[in-house]
């Protein structure tokens, strides 16, 4: 998985491509317009600059499925710099869950349990959203996922309990600031939030 960053007003003019976010650099080199990050011999990231003179860019931060065109252009340029090509995104990281189970947590009375469906598995996590309702589709960050600022989402245990994804809000799938966790109206329980048909 990689992930695709470009936010012209504080970065610059620069395409940021994420390959293993959680790997220090230690090395870089450039070629052209093409930078590649190293951790040893371990490729962990690629910037490109000056992108907006080969192509035109209206993102604002993370890009969860770059379009083809993007990705051909990205890859003719880190080509001219002797690298292999980005495979297309066919997993963005983000699936659609039912709801089909609430509890409240035995040791924090703000937090619940919830129990998602995504078509052929089931998940649970620990959340503190207070707008979740059994029935309702949330958007969910799987294991390994890069997330919105870059960093990778884990499987971890909290007092016990084992939160295997992570609902999100709408702020960190870039469509809104609105409290509370971000219901997926319409998508079936196991698409890919980015991906899908919608």
């Amino acid at each position: 998985m990689y992930r695709l960053f470009y936010n012209h007003p504080i970065t610059g003019d620069i395409l940021f491509v994420l390959i293993d976010p959680e790997k220090k650099v230690d090395r870089h080199e450039r070629k052209g317009r093409v930078e590649t990050l190293y951790c040893h011999d371990d490729l962990v990231g690629i910037n490109i600059f000056d992108v907006s003179e080969v192509f035109h860019l209206k993102a604002n931060g993370i890009i969860f499925a770059p379009s083809q065109a993007l990705l051909d252009v990205v890859n003719a340029m880190i080509g001219e710099a002797g690298l292999a090509p980005l495979p297309p995104c066919l997993d963005s990281g983000y699936e659609v869950a039912g709801i089909v189970g609430l509890e409240e947590h035995p040791l924090d009375e703000k937090a619940h349990i919830v129990t998602l469906s995504l078509g052929e598995k089931t998940l649970s996590t620990v959340s503190w959203f207070p707008n979740l309702e059994t029935g309702k589709s949330v958007v969910v960050a799987l294991e390994g996922t890069i997330l919105y600022d870059g960093t990778v989402f884990h499987a971890f245990v909290s007092r016990n309990i084992l939160s295997e994804c992570s609902i999100c809000a709408s702020k960190e799938l870039k469509l809104a600031d609105e409290p509370g966790a971000f219901f997926a109206e319409g998508y079936v329980p196991g698409e890919d939030f980015f991906l899908g048909g919608h």
